[in-house]
């Protein structure tokens, strides 16, 4: 059924549209000297809803300070905590940030602030490298990616919590609440196709993903969270951000990382073939699973066209940031439908990869 006019989707509060929190470096040193008896050279990074610092001490490496925005419910941030955790312990050589403990012990602590809420504060480890969104990619690493992100599905296999099931917009699963906001998609052209789009979910795609493997699952296996070890990007060093955690279809998650290797040029797809085949040599795919994936990449772009014009619409003052993957996703998305699923599972095959 669809929603009446107006309706608009029961999501958690837009984290973005809260400021960063305004936390001095000296203020973050004191928390983790009283905090977590850690001590060293403090700087604040980039962050746009939470306060991140890098710890360097004297002896050791560097850590990561990390003081979460209030705005988010605590059992999500639990839950993130809980997986940091859990893969730790079934795969410690996994390149992920592990949880350093506090003082007393416990993984993260409760900080109240001047805004008067309590902050969740958590020591990390700190990965060090640059983004592969900032560096080069070899044609190699497309498969790497791929052997990675089924490494770390693996590594989450068994894992559970209370707060997983919230629900994320940006969870493909949850393209039915795009819907609403596609009054804020100005293009009539796109509108019409994202709407027939948001069709096709409910009618077809949606009933299929009740059928296929589900558990907690990154989400966010974008180039922005991958880092690499130089420029040059010859190895993966890690995988960050974890924020976007969920129970969905795995080949949800898998979409999502395929979605932003869809390239220009006669072979579009081979980078997305390449990180496929590196995905199935640690997690192989079903049938099923493997023949929604156009589909599911497609949602993805769709949601990012539309919560950006959304959010763009709500934040005009930050519209150029909150858009910044619409260009790309769009190409995206067009490229797919040109192509048309049957093309693009062709083009998917094992066999197919240059």
């Amino acid at each position: 059924m669809r929603p009446p006019p107006g309706f608009l989707p029961e999501t958690p509060p837009d984290l973005l549209a809260h400021a960063a929190l305004t936390i001095s470096p000296e203020q973050a040193a004191e928390m983790a000297d009283e905090l977590f008896d850690v001590r060293g050279e403090v700087l604040r990074l980039n962050a746009e809803k939470d306060a991140n610092f890098r710890i360097t001490p004297e002896v050791g490496p560097p850590m990561l300070l990390k003081i979460t925005n209030a705005a988010e419910d605590r059992g999500v941030t639990e839950m993130q905590t809980a997986a940091l955790l859990h893969l730790a312990r079934v795969d410690p050589g996994l390149p992920v940030p592990h949880v350093l403990p506090a003082r007393n012990g416990a993984p993260s602590q409760l900080v109240s602030l001047s805004d008067g809420k309590a902050h969740v504060v958590r020591l990390l480890t700190f990965l060090d490298g640059t983004t592969l969104s900032s560096a080069g990619t070899a044609s190699t690493l497309h498969y790497r990616i791929g052997a990675l992100l089924a490494r770390l599905t693996v590594g989450l296999q068994g894992f559970t919590h209370p707060a997983s099931d919230h629900v994320l917009q940006w969870d493909i699963k949850q393209a039915h609440r795009l819907r609403p906001m596609l009054d804020a998609v100005e293009e009539p052209d796109l509108h019409r196709r994202l709407t027939r789009l948001i069709d096709q979910f409910e009618a077809e795609i949606a009933p299929r993903l009740t059928r296929l493997r589900a558990q907690v699952v990154h989400n966010d296996f974008n180039p922005h969270n991958l880092l690499v070890d130089t420029p040059a990007a010859t190895r993966l060093t890690g995988v960050i951000d974890f924020g976007d955690m969920v129970h969905t279809p795995i080949a949800c998650d898998l979409a999502v990382a395929c979605s932003y290797h869809v390239q220009n040029g006669p072979q579009p797809l081979a980078a997305v073939a390449r990180l496929i085949a590196g995905y199935a040599t640690q997690l192989p795919l079903t049938d099923d699973e493997f023949a929604l994936l156009p589909d599911l990449m497609r949602l993805r772009h769709a949601t990012t066209l539309a919560v950006g014009a959304w959010r763009a619409r709500r934040y005009p003052e930050n519209a150029s940031y909150i858009r910044r993957n619409a260009a790309a996703s769009l190409r995206g998305l067009t490229t797919l439908d040109r192509m048309g699923n049957q093309a693009a599972l062709a083009a998917l095959q094992p066999e197919q990869i240059p």
